[in-house]
This record gives C-alpha cells, sequence and structure tokens, in this order.
C-alpha cells in the first residue's frame, strides 16, 4: 500500500497569478512500498489547486518534482518543489500529494489555503515553519478568525514558530496574537535579515497570559522566530501575526559619535559610550526619519553608566525650537520616561549635571503611536 505524510512545508500563504517558486518540503513514505526517485516506477511530488467550490483549477502549469532519493517504509526526506500559481486571482487550496506510476495520485495529501492577486501585496511570499504541528502552520498566516495553528501538545521548552517575510524589510513592530487563550507562557523572540544572525527582541521567562507584543529601534527583518522557555499543559495557539514597517533611525552625539548607532541596533552586547564622566550639556540625539506622534523613551545601559541627571527635549518644527518632555535628577537606573503625547522627529537626551561615570546606551525604544501594521486579514 502506498501511503505518504507531509510531516512540514514552508508554503506561502499568497502568491502573484502565474508566480512561481520552490516550497519547501518533508515527506515521509508511510506506507509498504519503496518509493523510487528514478526509472519507470519513480515518484513524483505534485500538486493540484482547488476553487472556492473545491474543484481543480484549470488555468495552471503542472509541475512535478523528483524525490531527492529513494525513500524506504518510514523513511522521510526534505525538499524543494516547484510551484507555479494559477492565472485567475481567488482564494483557493493548494493540494500537495504524491504522485505515483500512471499518474495515480495518492489521495491524501496536505491541503494549504492560499490566495491569489493579481499585484503583489504586504503578505505575499509569506511563509511559516514550525517544530510542532508543522503541516498546519498556515492557520496562522490565513487571516480566517475561525481557525488558528496550535501546537498539538503542551507547551514546552524548545518549541518554536518561525515567520519567513520572504525579503528584508524594516521593521519596527511584531505582534503575535492568539485566540484568546494559548498564550505562549514563556518565550524569547528573535529576529533576523538572513536567516543566520539572529537579535533578540524581547524576552519573558514565566506567567505570559497575552499576545506577544514587542516595539524596538528599526530592524531590518525577514526572519521572525519565537521559541518557548516555559513549559505549560496548554497548547500553545497563533492565530494572526503582524508586522509593522518602519522608517531607519539615525543618531548622533555630543561624544563619541561614530558609535551612536550602536545604540540603535537592538543588541544587548554592543553600545554607545561617552568614553567620558557626564557632563552639563553632554547629549545623544534621535532622528526617527519621518514625524512621528511619541509619548515615552525608553533606554538601557550598561551597568552603572546610567544618566545620572538629564532632560528630554523634542523637536517642535511648528514653533522652531525644543521642548521639554521630561526631567530627573539622581537617577540610578535604565531610563524608562513617560511623558504627553507629542509629533516629532528628533529626540535629544542631555546631560543636566555633573557625574563621576561615563554614560551609556544599548538600546532605544521610543513609545508611539503605530497604526497600519501588516498582515492577513482577520475576517
Amino acid at each position: 500500500m502506498a501511503t505518504a505524510e507531509f510531516l512540514a512545508h514552508d508554503t506561502p500563504v499568497s502568491m502573484v497569478i502565474g508566480q512561481t517558486l520552490s516550497v519547501n518540503l518533508r515527506v515521509k513514505n508511510t506506507g509498504t512500498v519503496a518509493w523510487q526517485a528514478t526509472g519507470a516506477h519513480a515518484m513524483h511530488i505534485g500538486y493540484k489547486w482547488l476553487n472556492a467550490r473545491d474543484e481543480p483549477q484549470l488555468d495552471v502549469e503542472d509541475r512535478r518534482t523528483a524525490l531527492p532519493r529513494a525513500l524506504a517504509p518510514d523513511q522521510s526526506a526534505t525538499f524543494g518543489a516547484i510551484l507555479v500559481a494559477p492565472q485567475t486571482p481567488g482564494s483557493y487550496f493548494l493540494l500537495w500529494d504524491v504522485i505515483g506510476t500512471a499518474n495515480a495520485w495518492f489521495g491524501a495529501g496536505l491541503r494549504v489555503p492560499i490566495s491569489v492577486t493579481a499585484t503583489p501585496r504586504d503578505t505575499t511570499g509569506w511563509r511559516a515553519e514550525s517544530n510542532v504541528n508543522p503541516a498546519q502552520v498556515a492557520r496562522a498566516l490565513d487571516g480566517d478568525s475561525q481557525s488558528c495553528w496550535d501546537s498539538g501538545a503542551p507547551q514546552s521548552p524548545g518549541q518554536w514558530f518561525r515567520l519567513n517575510l520572504s525579503a528584508p524589510r524594516m521593521l519596527d513592530g511584531i505582534q503575535i496574537l492568539s485566540p484568546g487563550k494559548g498564550f505562549p507562557a514563556g518565550y524569547v523572540l528573535r529576529v533576523s535579515a538572513d536567516g543566520n544572525s539572529w537579535i533578540e527582541i524581547a524576552r519573558v521567562v514565566a506567567d505570559h497570559a497575552h499576545d506577544v507584543f514587542a516595539v524596538f529601534a528599526p530592524q531590518l527583518v525577514q526572519y521572525v522566530q519565537i521559541d518557548l522557555l516555559t513549559a505549560s499543559p496548554n497548547a500553545w495557539m497563533i492565530a494572526a501575526i503582524l508586522v509593522h514597517a518602519a522608517t531607519a533611525w539615525k543618531a548622533t552625539a555630543s561624544h563619541n559619535p561614530s558609535r551612536a548607532a550602536c545604540a540603535l541596533d537592538n543588541r544587548a552586547d554592543t553600545a554607545w559610550s561617552s568614553d567620558a564622566s557626564q557632563t552639563s550639556g553632554m547629549w545623544f540625539q534621535l532622528d526617527l526619519g519621518r514625524v512621528e506622534t511619541i509619548s515615552g523613551l525608553q533606554l538601557d545601559a550598561q551597568s552603572d553608566a546610567h544618566p545620572a541627571n538629564f532632560r528630554v527635549t523634542t523637536w517642535n518644527a511648528r514653533a522652531s525650537r525644543w521642548q521639554i518632555a521630561y526631567e530627573r535628577a539622581h537617577n540610578h537606573d535604565a531610563v524608562d520616561a513617560d511623558f504627553a503625547a507629542t509629533q516629532t522627529q528628533f529626540i535629544n537626551i542631555q546631560i543636566t549635571a555633573r557625574a563621576n561615570r561615563p554614560w551609556s546606551i544599548t538600546r532605544a525604544r521610543v513609545l508611539r503611536e503605530m497604526e497600519s501594521w501588516l498582515g492577513a486579514t482577520i475576517s
């Protein structure tokens, strides 16, 4: 008997008409007969596009991918398979399957919802992967409020879920939404521009009971990965993932300006430092790249290098002057300044009194209005 199981895939949730791409599949031979990779009895990976009436879509190119090697029963293989989108826009189900001799389809393949559009949109090419229940990852990106991805098992450290945006883009915010339950109990959230070098954006060790929401200095991101740190008897659920497009920031400083950008790279192991004791008039300035409505500023620092006495001002372009947003003296902690909402592009932090220690910034975050999140529309 010939049967197959699709263990994992990264099929995109949105494509453009006629688009051709490669999808990573992990397929297992669950039958009792070996699959041949070559010769008259070779097996192939194929697909069918089904329309809203569950009927085969006819304006598609039939591409089939050969197995990378023969697979004995219970063996699996990971490889790339070619996929071509239909020529007609619409909402489809893609059915991956194994094709045997005489063009016989196995008939119990992998079913994935895909939106095909005439022109690219924000989520075109987005893909998801996970090391738990990987066959259902598309449910986290399908925009359907009645469905979600879940781990299919209690939460445990080491479980992960990854989003691939198909290309690097400048981001400053990420939301991972659960359907009112199934929140990650403890997690670390990381981003990467290339899939190799990762930056930690947020970490919650335990007792997390709400949606994941993280904001950070604008960062070039293609991959978003959340890893669980804590066990929970509940399954982990994801109903949607949203990202926020950003404009790159710039930074300068009165001291050591060549290192100012290190305060904006979201890395805890790099920092800007004044390399001198704090003195009145020493300053650090952020350029947000565009006018934003802001209401707070957070600055992390190296040990014992927080600003001791400081003032936060914002540039009022209409009045052509700096205005005070926040002041503090005798500070020994990370800066967490809340102030009245104001529109500005520039934020200046200035030391107001001497302190016998240097000033450093490892990470800078600005609290601001964040609208127009990108992701599949929940319906």
